[in-house]
């Protein structure tokens, strides 16, 4: 405990409040007497019950039920009687309380007329749960503050019964170039200022003249003397502090004074300064949020980020670009990831040719014209200057990367089948340490392997859509999604190979009996009991068989806290089950001929594009451009086999920090970052706090994912947002005047063909995932461990991706109808509506039961 003033004491034991306060009295500042019982014994408080709780809801009530030793009782009691008798105000006083970056007004509890030493410590241990108060712990959130609180310590005062009280901004809050003071003041306690309990009366003060130009409200609570003592305080708390202070003050009657007398009960620095002035910026998640939908934990985010900005330094390096270090070109918003186009387009305009039109026609995502208004356009003189030696590294690595990426593919799936072969449980924590070390270095290399190919086949793509333009004009380009389609893609071969797992399953009465009548999460374990009969022994070996190939996948794959087909096989027997129950299940015949279709598409569309010297030049740069999406996809594969990687290593960590009692669960491992375990890894002693920053940080997960989705593009201009509206309002077409009062969704082409039918949403794959026949999948997203469901859907709509995403790829493979980046589609659309999916003009037309239309196609 601490009696104030205490100029030994720091902030860090006395918190914002309490220092701030031991300042003004120290300086002759009138304050209530007061004693502060320190960050020091919250520690304490918190290091004895953090190691019982697993939830945000436990943790506030171990604190408001904790016991306080004797000695601590004692020093209080002390306290009190130095302080003189109640009632007593109990108010926080946070580390990060009063800052000159936060304040956090209202965060943290004060508890008023507390009479007895029992209800002091009933209102302290209250003080200091509130810290972690959901409010507050969003509070914190969205100011950008650490959501590890730094500590709490507490004032205790005597109550100050004021006959009027409140707040003195030294500057105009929001307008220091004012050269005016504000008084908000209420007759009483001046908590009615902040809770408008009570008629508030404001006066705005010339600094200089302290001429009162302007009061708001009825009456005048202060009179001329209570308002020049406040205004010659200002001018010395300002003298002491520096400028641009908020004051809390109160006149109260003291013993023996004819006059109320003046005490202050705070004073900090104003927080809520004048906006800056921010370049504006623009965000999209049309492609990288395709990648890691929805919210991530920590720990995916931690790994994310470190990659992603190496990749991306390799990507424009190869170029002959560098990336300013000052440079965000991924950040998160209510915990989704999104791709700063500004930034982004500012590096990339060092290229003569690259506009952003060409870049966000290719990549499927809005915004060109915001950010033609917001990306500054660089020189090209040196990229120009390196032209040279970029020209002969793209073209090593045209060259190159066929060979690069088969020697990458059999020496990655040497090291993973080897890593999957260890018992890691066997291992000593050193040798633990080093294993980590072994994974960082694989998933690098196969990141960046993986990130020069996709770079390869974006280059010739775009090269292709040229040549195609100028060759065929705009016509042409159309179809330019029909060449890179029957592919062959190693993205497809899971939903295929399910496909063979159905139509095994339909020739056996007894497998459809067990598919259709159990719960999905009990299929395999009822297929084991029953695997002495001979057809269920085979479909258990074809599982088997499955899960070795393909375990590794599921939807929102990239997330290292989604477990594995290998570990949750319940998505897998949804898509059999939906397969079994099809009345038109596709064959490989019919697969093969899809792909016979295709390929005839593209050789009439070449033959009416090009003439016979240019077709066969072109054709020979075509299957160049056909195999470096193949190397892409089979590349793209590895990658999430190597987070695979991750979270086995990571889950026997936490297996390891639940004994050690530094984790509840293990699944709360995915809830700290890579550097936090690194850090367990290099002292085992460390940790302590792990399962309180779990438990905050779940908490905000939660929340986030509660939150609706932020628009898929949008300008952020300060703390405002504003949409991207290129695609709200499509150009009526011929198909939408047959359809009068239907919604129209505009969206991008993503794979041709054209069908009507019922709308079946899935938001997330969690989800009963089994569609009806002839449904159309309607999904905010779609990674490839979603694409198994394509084979039962009619057609496919998602509300993120691009034309060039894996699941397209997938569903072109497939020759599913499909439309992507169909903004608010997964919102917009409701199971039973009738949808009809254009893919080839990439838009999608919605209508409720009762609407007009035909729902045959």
């Amino acid at each position: 405990m601490a009696h104030l003033p205490a100029s030994w004491a720091s902030r860090d034991i006395l918190g914002g409040k309490a220092h701030g306060l031991s300042q003004l009295a120290e300086l002759g500042f009138v304050v209530p007497p007061s004693f502060c019982i320190t960050t020091s014994a919250f520690d304490e408080a918190l290091r004895q019950v953090v190691g019982k709780i697993s939830s945000l809801t436990e943790l506030t009530e171990a604190l408001e039920a904790f016991r306080f030793p004797d000695t601590w009782r004692e020093q209080i009691a002390r306290g009190l009687e130095r302080i003189g008798p109640g009632p007593y105000a109990v108010r926080s006083s946070a580390i990060d309380e009063d800052s000159s970056d936060y304040s956090f007004a209202g965060q943290q509890l004060t508890v008023l007329h507390v009479e007895t030493l029992d209800d002091v410590i009933l209102a302290v241990r209250e003080v200091w749960a509130s810290l972690f108060d959901f409010n507050s712990l969003v509070y914190r959130e969205n100011v950008g503050a650490s959501l590890i609180p730094p500590g709490i310590a507490v004032v205790v005062q005597p109550m100050v019964e004021p006959v009027a009280a409140g707040v003195l901004f030294t500057s105009e809050p929001g307008d220091f170039e004012s050269n005016s003071m504000l008084i908000s003041a209420v007759a009483g306690l001046g908590t009615g200022v902040v809770d408008g309990d009570a008629p508030v009366c404001s006066y705005y003060i010339e600094r200089g003249t302290r001429y009162i130009r302007h009061r708001d409200g009825e009456g005048s609570v202060l009179d001329a003397s209570m308002i020049e003592q406040l205004c010659s305080v200002a001018a010395k708390v300002e003298a002491a502090f520096g400028p641009h202070q908020d004051i809390e003050f109160a006149f109260h009657h003291s013993d023996g004074a004819e006059h109320p007398q003046l005490v202050l009960l705070q004073s900090r620095p104003i927080t809520h300064q004048a906006r800056e002035v921010v370049d504006p910026v623009v965000w999209t998640n049309a492609n990288v949020g395709e990648a890691l939908p929805g919210v991530g934990t920590p720990m995916t985010w931690s790994i994310i980020s470190r990659f992603s900005r190496q990749g991306f330094e390799q990507a424009f390096g190869s170029m002959g670009l560098s990336v300013p270090e000052e440079y965000e070109l991924v950040s998160s918003f209510r915990g989704r990831v999104y791709l700063n186009l500004t930034q982004f387009m500012s590096i990339a305009s060092a290229v003569p040719v690259m506009k952003p039109e060409t870049l966000y026609e290719v990549a499927g995502g809005g915004g060109a014209e915001l950010v033609k208004q917001t990306y500054t356009k660089r020189s090209s003189s040196r990229f120009l200057m390196r032209l040279p030696i970029t020209a002969a590294r793209v073209v090593a690595s045209q060259v190159s990367m066929p060979w690069v990426s088969r020697w990458w593919e059999r020496k990655f799936e040497r090291n993973c089948a080897g890593f999957f072969e260890r018992d890691l449980t066997r291992y000593n924590h050193a040798k633990l340490r080093s294993t980590l070390d072994e994974i960082d270095e694989i998933f690098d290399r196969n990141g960046l392997i993986m990130l020069a190919s996709s770079s390869n086949f974006l280059l010739v793509y775009m090269i292709m859509r040229e040549i195609l333009g100028l060759w065929g004009g705009a016509r042409a380009v159309e179809k330019e999604r029909l060449l890179v389609s029957g592919l062959d893609v190693k993205s497809a071969e899971p939903g295929l190979a399910l496909l063979e797992l159905g139509r095994v399953a339909r020739r056996s009465l007894r497998l459809r009996r067990i598919i259709e009548e159990t719960p999905s999460d009990k299929i395999y374990e009822t297929l084991r009991d029953e695997r002495d009969k001979g057809d269920v022994a085979r479909f258990l070996k074809l599982i088997d068989e499955f899960t070795d190939s393909y375990g590794h996948r599921a939807p929102r794959e990239a997330e290292l806290a989604t477990p594995r087909w290998r570990e949750d096989r319940a998505f897998l027997f949804d898509v059999i089950r939906g397969f079994t129950r099809s009345a038109n299940l596709p064959t490989q015949r019919d697969v093969e001929n899809e792909r016979a279709r295709r390929a005839r598409e593209v050789h009439e569309h070449l033959e009416d594009t090009f003439g016979a010297v240019t077709r066969p030049l072109f054709k020979q740069f075509l299957e160049f451009v056909r195999a470096s999406a193949r190397r892409r996809e089979l590349l793209r594969a590895l990658v999430v086999n190597s987070l695979d990687m991750y979270r086995h290593y990571f889950l026997e960590c936490a297996r390891r920090l639940v004994t050690a009692g530094l984790l509840a669960e293990p699944e709360d491992v995915f809830f700290l970052t890579y550097e936090e375990l690194r850090a367990w890894l290099d002292a085992p002693g460390s940790g302590l706090d792990y399962r309180l920053r779990v438990v905050l940080r779940r908490a905000i997960h939660e929340h986030n994912k509660s939150l609706p989705d932020p628009p898929n593009t949008f300008l952020q201009r300060g703390h405002e947002i504003i949409a991207d509206d290129d695609h709200s309002s499509p150009a009526p077409t011929e198909l939408d005047a047959q359809m009068q009062g239907v919604v129209t969704i505009q969206g991008l082409p993503g794979s041709s063909g054209r069908v009507t039918g019922r709308a079946r949403v899935l938001s997330e794959p969690g989800q009963e995932s089994l569609l009806a026949p002839g449904e159309v999948l309607v999904v905010p997203y779609a990674d490839v461990g979603w694409t198994p469901l394509f084979l039962t859907a009619s057609a496919v709509v998602m509300s993120l991706g691009g034309p060039l995403s894996h699941a397209c790829i997938v569903a072109r493979e497939y020759g599913i109808p499909t439309v992507v980046n169909a903004r608010g589609a997964a919102q917009r659309i409701e199971d039973g509506d009738i949808v009809t999916v254009d893919g080839d003009a990439g838009l999608v037309f919605v209508r409720r039961d009762g609407s007009p239309g035909d729902e045959s196609e």
